[in-house]
């Protein structure tokens, strides 16, 4: 076993080193991660190649050629993937990456979303929405500027119904309940809005980085920054009452929204390479994921290697 380790090892150093200058995908805090590649893809199985959340294929998406050896290409009318609860990964989203190759263009004035899960009575919400922000005169007066983050607490749930199309938008947000120390818990939403033609038919690597912190005053701050084809673009930061972590009780869905169980807001055109870290991933670590993206030579290998090692142990 230690030489079958052993070998497995000395194979990924030479892949890394002969093909892409001495880097490989940052593993540390990597949670789940889909490559889509043909191999990787059994039925209707999008197998997670590094953890144990195999995604269910829903619909009919198409095995195209991927930024990164193949993808899944998304019709925008009832295809997406189920990506499961990811376990506990809910008690971390204080910190977290998620990290993305897309390719898309506007087909139809609509707003459309990469990945979402939102639970029953604002338990938890996540994701990113393409062309779309909310109805609301003063968030519509602030996307004059680069970018938005509000933090901001409300009585009782409230939800996306009043998103309206608006291009060049890319939503982040997440939703989730906090307990106050008087009165019963609120519905607390982190929202930030990006400008970026993010629909222009050309690959694009987006991440999504999130971290918290705690001040002398026990108030919690969530510090946000955004990346773009590997450079960063906004960074914002946030502060209120602390999050209350709980695991998602509904999946999280990748090509369309989960809305409390119901699938919504799909999304048309292709993804490739998704990765999901339980901490946010420093800037040159970025940089590193994105050149990976770039060598598809290396990046073909790596996963296989690393599946191998894994089991191994």
């Amino acid at each position: 076993m230690k030489k079958l380790i052993f070998l497995l090892t000395f194979t990924l150093t030479i892949t890394m080193f002969s093909h892409n200058g001495g880097t490989a995908p940052v593993t540390d805090g990597l949670v789940s991660y889909w490559t889509f590649d043909q191999r990787d893809i059994i039925d209707d199985t999008a197998r997670d190649v590094w953890g144990k959340n195999d995604g269910t294929i829903v619909g009919d998406p198409k095995l195209v050629t991927g930024r990164v050896n193949s993808a899944l290409e998304f019709d925008g009318f009832g295809d997406y993937v189920n990506l499961t609860n990811l376990g506990d990964f809910g008690n971390q989203l204080g910190s977290f990456t998620f990290e993305a190759w897309v390719k898309t263009s506007i087909k139809r004035e609509r707003w459309t979303t990469l990945f979402k899960v939102r639970d029953a009575e604002c338990a938890m919400g996540w994701g990113i929405d393409f062309n779309g922000w909310r109805e609301d005169p003063n968030f519509r007066l602030k996307l004059e500027r680069t970018f938005l983050f509000d933090n901001s607490l409300e009585f009782g749930p409230k939800f996306d119904e009043n998103i309206n199309f608006t291009k060049d938008v890319i939503r982040f947000y997440r939703t989730n309940n906090v307990e106050l120390k008087v009165g019963p818990p609120v519905c607390k939403h982190s929202t930030a809005g990006l400008r970026f033609p993010i629909s222009d038919g050309e690959w694009h690597h987006l991440v999504w980085v999130n971290g918290a912190d705690v001040d002398e005053n026990g108030r919690e701050h969530q510090e946000s920054a955004i990346y773009i084809d590997g450079k960063w673009k906004v960074r914002g930061r946030g502060s209120g009452q602390p999050v209350i972590r709980i695991p998602f009780m509904e999946s999280v869905y990748l090509g369309a929204g989960n809305n409390r169980g119901k699938a919504e807001r799909f999304f048309n055109g292709i993804i490739d390479e998704v990765r999901i870290y339980n901490r946010p991933l420093t800037e040159d670590e970025v940089a590193q994921n994105f050149e990976i993206g770039l060598s598809v030579e290396a990046s073909e290998k790596l996963p296989v290697v690393w599946g191998a090692l894994k089991t191994a142990q």
